[in-house]
């Protein structure tokens, strides 16, 4: 879903800052804010959406990736393989596949 808000001046900075201060897009920022302060959802998306991975600790090849000492299968958004020293924030889940989003 894609949503439009608008910002006054002050809150656009403050959200410029804090996301680069995180070192995340503004987008991502916005999506994190919201998913920590919504706590609805299933196990995975209370636990894992928003947290960061590093794609040398994804298993190409079983598709796999480990979360809190449980494997998960795992889809990319707009990549077909990691790249082992990007970062990847976990965005998403559907059952026990989790969406990462680089």
């Amino acid at each position: 879903m894609k949503v439009t808000i608008k910002l006054d001046a002050m809150l656009a900075d403050q959200v410029k800052k804090a996301s680069a201060t995180e070192k995340s897009s503004i987008e991502d920022y916005i999506t994190n804010v919201l998913s920590n302060h919504i706590k609805t959802g299933n196990f995975e998306q209370r636990q894992f959406v928003g947290k960061q991975i590093v794609g040398n600790k994804m298993d190409i090849k079983s598709h796999l990736v480990m979360m809190d000492g449980i494997y998960y299968r795992f889809d990319l958004i707009n990549e077909k393989e990691p790249t082992a020293d990007a970062k990847y924030t976990v965005v998403g889940n559907n059952g026990n596949v989790l969406y990462l989003k680089k």
